[in-house]
C-alpha cells in the first residue's frame, strides 16, 4: 500500500514534540515507560481535539499494523471519556492526501462529539466473513467506498478498543484498503457518552474504513 502525504517526513514536528523542542499542551507526557503519548491539537475545529502520537517515528501504516496500536487504542478511549463524557467522540485516522492526512508521523485523532455519517450509515453486503472478523460494506452520505470491519464476538465499542483485539480488526482494514481504496482512506470509530452507561451495549464493536477517493475534513 502506497498513500501519498503532504509532509515529506522530514523536520517532523510531531518528534520535535516528542523531543522537547516544540510546545505542547499534554495529556500524558513521554516517558522511558510509554510507546505513545496524548497532546492537544492546536486545530480549534471542534471543542476537543486530541492527538495520541507514537514516541518512535512510525508512519501511519507501521502504527496501525504494529502493538504498538494497543497501547495508542487503550489512551484513546481513555481520554476520549476524560474530556468527552457527555457527548461522545470520535477516533479517527487519515491516511494519505485524499484523506488530508498532513503529517507523515503516525497519529490518531479524538475528537468530540459522534459521528453523524457512521451514525446513519446502512449495511450493503459482506465483503469477507471470517471467524473473528467480518467485513461488511456500507453506504455512507458522500463516501465512495465505506466498509465496517467488526469483531464477530458480542463487544462493545469500548470493550474492542481497550483489548489486544484492536490489531486484529485494524490489520483487516489496512488488507480491505489495498484492495478497494489504496490511494488514501480514514479509520474511524465512534463511542457513545461515557455519562449514559445504559447505552453502552447500543455501541457495537466496529472500525470503518472510508475511502474509494476524496473524502471531507473528519469534522
Amino acid at each position: 500500500m502506497t498513500v501519498k502525504v503532504s509532509d515529506s517526513g522530514h523536520n517532523c514536528v510531531f518528534c520535535s514534540i516528542i523531543a522537547g523542542n516544540t510546545e505542547a499542551i499534554w495529556e500524558a507526557r513521554p516517558s522511558s515507560e510509554t510507546r505513545v503519548v496524548c497532546f492537544h491539537n492546536r486545530l480549534k475545529w471542534a471543542d476537543v481535539m486530541l492527538l495520541i502520537i507514537p514516541t518512535e517515528h512510525l508512519t501511519q501504516k507501521e502504527l496501525w499494523s504494529s502493538d504498538v496500536l494497543i497501547d495508542a487504542s487503550q489512551m484513546a478511549v481513555e481520554m476520549g471519556d476524560k474530556h468527552c463524557s457527555d457527548v461522545g467522540y470520535r477516533v479517527i485516522s487519515n491516511f494519505g492526501v485524499q484523506a488530508h492526512q498532513s503529517q507523515s508521523h503516525g497519529h490518531i485523532h479524538v475528537v468530540s462529539g459522534m459521528s453523524r455519517l457512521l451514525q446513519s450509515a446502512s449495511s450493503k453486503s459482506p465483503i469477507n466473513m471470517q471467524d473473528r472478523t467480518d467485513v461488511m460494506e456500507y453506504d455512507v452520505e458522500d463516501t465512495p467506498f465505506a466498509a465496517k470491519i467488526s469483531p464477530t464476538n458480542n463487544r462493545s465499542q469500548r470493550e474492542l478498543w481497550r483489548s489486544e483485539q484492536i490489531l486484529e480488526i485494524s490489520r483487516a482494514a489496512l488488507n480491505t484498503s489495498m484492495r478497494y481504496s489504496p490511494n488514501g482512506f480514514r479509520l474511524m470509530s465512534s463511542f457513545e457518552p461515557a455519562s449514559r452507561s445504559a447505552l453502552e451495549a447500543s455501541n457495537p464493536a466496529g472500525l470503518f474504513l472510508l475511502g474509494g477517493g476524496q473524502l471531507g475534513l473528519y469534522v
